[in-house]
Formats: C-alpha cells, sequence, structure tokens
C-alpha cells in the first residue's frame, strides 16, 4: 500500500482480501472503548494534579473533555455491538473514523489545556498520558492508518503547540520526531498486516483446494470400491460381493428364523451360442439375460450377481420355497422372452436352467451346503432337458427325492 493511500482515513487495510469473520473481528478491536477508559484516566490524573498545584478550572475543564470523549467512544461501541449480526455496511466504517477523530481531538485539546496553563509537574504527566495515548493508536494503526495519523497529529500536535506558545520551543521539534518516529512504525505494522492478510488467503485458498481434492478422492474411492465389487461385462454384483453378502445374508437368517433362497442359473447351451455367433455377440447376450434377470428378481435385500462365465446366482432373503419357485419361474420366462436379434448375425433367444435351495437358516446351516445343493438341483434341471427350475427343499437333503415335477416351457 502507497503511503499517501495510508492517510486516507476511510481506508480499511486488507478490505478485500479478509474474510468477513475477520473484517468483524477488526471492527470490534476498533470500536472497542477500554482503552480510552485508560485514556480518560491518564487525562484525569494530570488533572487532578493541575487542580492541586492551583489550575483548578483548567484541570476540571481537561478533565470533563476527557470524559466526554470517553462517553463518546461507549456509546459508538454500544451501536456497532447492537446491530444487526453480519451487518458489515461501510457505514461502521465511517461512524468509527467519526467517532474517533472526535475522540482525538478531544484528547489533544484536553493534553494542550494542561501543559499550557499548569505546573511542570503538571506538564510532565501530561506529556507522558499524551504520549502514551499516541502509542496506544499507533499499535491499532496497522488496521485504519489514515485515522491513526490524524488522531496522533491531534494529540501530540496540540500538546506541543500548547507548549511552545507556553514558551517551551524545544516540544514542537521533539514532537515532530516524534509523529515521524510513530509514522514510520504505522508503516511497517501496515505492511506487516497486508502479509499476514495474505498468507492467510493463500493458506484458505490451500485448505479449500485440499478439502475439495479430499472430497474428490472420497469420491473416487468409493466408486473404486464400488467397482471392485461389480462385474465389469454385466454391471451385477461380482464374486467376491456375493459371497460378502451370502455371509451377512446367512447370518441375519439364523438370527431372526426368516426363510433364505439361493438360485444358481445357467445359460443353456452358451458354448454353442459363442461358437456359432462369435464372442461379442455372447458378451452381448450375458448383458441382456443379466439385465432380464435383475428386472425381474431385484427386490429389498436381493442380490444378483455373475458367478462365472454364464452363470449367474441371485439370493433371495426372507422367501419361502414357494414363492422363491414362483420368483424363478418368472426369471426363466424373462430370459426366454428377450429378444437378441438386434445382436451380431441376429441370434434366437435363449433358455436358462434354474437351481432352487430354499430353507429356513439353523446353526449348521453353512453357505457350502447351500451352493452343493443348488449346484445339485441346477445339474437335474439340465439333465431333465434344460429350460426349467428344479427346486432342493433343504440343502444336504437327497436331491432326488426333493425335486418335484419340473416347471418347464415347451413353447
Amino acid at each position: 500500500m502507497r503511503f499517501v493511500q495510508m492517510w486516507n482515513p476511510f481506508v480499511f487495510v486488507g478490505r478485500e482480501i479478509a474474510s468477513e469473520r475477520r473484517i468483524e473481528e477488526t471492527l470490534r478491536e476498533l470500536y472497542s472503548s477500554w482503552p480510552h477508559v485508560t485514556a480518560t484516566l491518564g487525562i484525569a490524573l494530570a488533572g487532578l494534579s493541575a487542580v492541586m498545584s492551583g489550575a483548578v478550572w483548567t484541570g476540571v475543564l481537561a478533565t470533563l473533555v476527557a470524559l466526554a470523549c470517553l462517553i463518546l467512544r461507549i456509546v459508538i461501541e454500544r451501536l456497532f455491538v447492537l446491530r444487526r449480526p453480519g451487518d458489515l455496511d461501510p457505514k461502521w466504517i465511517r461512524l468509527f473514523v467519526i467517532g474517533s477523530l472526535l475522540s482525538g481531538f478531544g484528547y489533544g485539546l484536553a493534553g494542550a489545556m494542561l501543559v499550557f496553563s499548569a505546573s511542570p509537574a503538571t506538564q510532565t504527566i501530561t506529556v507522558a498520558v499524551t504520549c502514551a495515548i499516541a502509542q496506544g493508536v499507533a499499535g491499532r494503526a496497522y488496521m485504519m492508518p489514515g485515522t491513526a495519523f490524524i488522531n496522533i497529529a491531534f494529540v501530540i500536535g496540540q500538546t506541543c503547540l500548547a507548549a511552545t506558545v507556553a514558551g517551551n520551543v524545544v516540544f514542537l521539534p521533539a514532537g515532530l520526531l516524534y509523529f515521524a518516529f510513530l509514522t514510520s512504525f504505522i508503516v511497517k505494522m501496515v505492511n506487516n498486516r497486508l502479509r499476514q492478510l495474505h498468507a492467510e488467503q493463500t493458506a484458505d485458498r490451500l485448505l479449500f483446494e485440499i478439502t475439495e481434492k479430499n472430497e474428490l478422492l472420497r469420491i473416487a474411492n468409493e466408486a473404486l470400491a464400488t467397482k471392485a465389487y461389480e462385474d465389469p461385462l454385466t454391471g451385477l454384483a461380482n464374486r467376491r460381493r456375493f459371497d460378502l453378502v451370502f455371509d451377512e445374508s446367512l447370518l441375519a437368517a439364523r438370527k431372526t428364523g426368516a426363510a433364505l433362497s439361493l438360485l444358481m442359473i445357467d445359460v443353456d447351451h452358451f458354448k454353442s451360442f459363442n461358437d456359432t455367433y462369435g464372442h461379442q455377440a455372447g458378451d452381448e447376450c450375458l448383458q441382456a439375460l443379466a439385465a432380464a434377470i435383475q428386472a425381474t428378481i431385484a427386490g429389498d435385500g436381493s442380490l444378483v450377481a455373475r458367478y462365472g462365465g454364464e452363470e449367474f446366482v441371485a439370493l433371495v432373503p426372507g422367501m419361502d420355497e414357494a414363492g422363491a419357485a414362483a420368483l424363478a419361474e418368472r426369471a426363466r420366462i424373462a430370459v426366454r422372452l428377450t429378444p437378441l436379434d438386434a445382436l451380431p448375425n441376429a441370434p434366437p433367444r435363449q433358455t436358462v436352467s434354474i437351481g432352487l435351495v430354499s430353507c429356513l437358516a439353523g446353526a449348521d446351516t453353512t453357505r457350502e451346503a447351500m451352493l452343493a445343493a443348488a449346484d445339485e438341483a441346477l445339474y437335474e434341471a439340465k439333465k431333465q432337458g434344460r429350460n426349467r427350475v428344479c427346486v432342493a427343499t433343504a440343502p444336504g437333503e437327497t436331491l432326488l427325492g426333493a425335486v418335484p415335477a419340473p416347471i418347464a416351457d415347451h413353447g
């Protein structure tokens, strides 16, 4: 900031780069009336010395002027504190400048009165008080240096002029030197303030960027975790996801006593399909059939996964054997009705065979036993001619005794 700009009493250092919170904190500090309580007590002490030395009216009048300055600062501070929260209108800066300059002029006037017509002891006390007031102003000048420069000029200037008129000519050059010293101090304070605000702005920007990148990283990690449990070809859950959900579902079924059903689904004659129509058509066929199965079985807690190759599995918690068998039949029909003529070489519609096991899970019910029962039921469906659903009533039972008449599509 240029030195000439610093003399503008309405310039608020760093207003364009400081945060709203920092601006409000700064204004609250500037409006504080506590420094003026000390200044008024100092003038009152010098006034008491004047009264004791015989300059009664001078001491009383100087004290009243200082007290008026204090009352003014208390009033404008209350106005600022009672304003609407978050209100940082420029009028509050204008009010501070007006109140600050009036009080600065008043303290300087009180000091000049005491120096002009009081005893040497009173003059000494007055000079000490006015210097303390000037240093207090300089200590907070990094916020609004222009106001500080003018206030210091009021306090030091009026005191030195009064002393010079009273015959002590040394005060004037001494006051000029003191003002120059405080000016250089304020300039350094302002420059340090600006560097601090720029550093805070950079830190806030970096923090925002880090927070934003961390959020993007979190989203990417979640997407990666999702992909880790997803079959890249069909978009269904993969084998890893199926194993995890199977263990969770089995544990939940044991606790609640609810039924748990497992469907093992295999596309019929898929090797021949690949050999005849090509692997591209085979991949697109699996995608279409997976979508049909998913649309049929999807529901609360249900999971459809690609088990490997052309084989799919589905977990249906909370559904008994009759409901699961009906659901499996709907899935079989959905696959049978899925058109594939838009695929390369326009292959015909495909069929699936489904092995189903449904049970009330007990402490001895294991994932391996249910998979074995579903796989055996699937094998029986294949053996009986494919394109059908075969059911094993419970894992571990003899399959042939548990298989009902097959549900088949002869069309």
